[in-house]
């Protein structure tokens, strides 16, 4: 039977690639997204939390994931995402000041890696358990 691109063979080598494109290509993609919209005076929080729970949906997918895990990492992530967005994004408006849409940017890029890559750690973790 052929394994799913999109599902886990327990092959940690494959799991990390996945993860790895996943997520840089999420953080590449809520980069130019938040860049795009701030360059245009739009509020980017709706359309980067549509696109955090996209990554968080598949990444929970590729690892088999159980609906309360879907919720509870979800939901964390969503509210994790928005308060260290906007922390960090006035945190590194100190470093660099006269660049606000490079600020938010930046806080973007940051974030995304960090929720996609503790959600993968947190489900892998869970899959070393079955």
């Amino acid at each position: 039977m052929k394994t799913s691109v999109f599902k886990t063979n327990g092959e940690k080598g494959r799991d990390l690639q996945f993860v790895n494109f996943t997520v840089h290509l999420f953080a590449f993609i809520h980069a130019t997204v938040c860049f795009l919209l701030r360059y245009y005076n739009l509020d980017d929080g709706l359309f980067l939390t549509i696109l955090t729970l996209a990554m968080i949906i598949l990444l929970i997918n590729f690892f088999y994931g159980t609906t309360d895990v879907f919720l509870s990492l979800s939901l964390l992530s969503i509210l994790a995402g928005f308060y260290l967005g906007t922390k960090g994004a006035d945190l590194i408006s100190l470093v660099i000041p006269d660049f606000p849409i490079l600020t938010h940017v930046f806080a973007t890029i940051i974030v995304t890696e960090f929720l996609g890559w503790m959600v993968y750690f947190i489900l892998r973790k869970g899959l070393k358990k079955r």
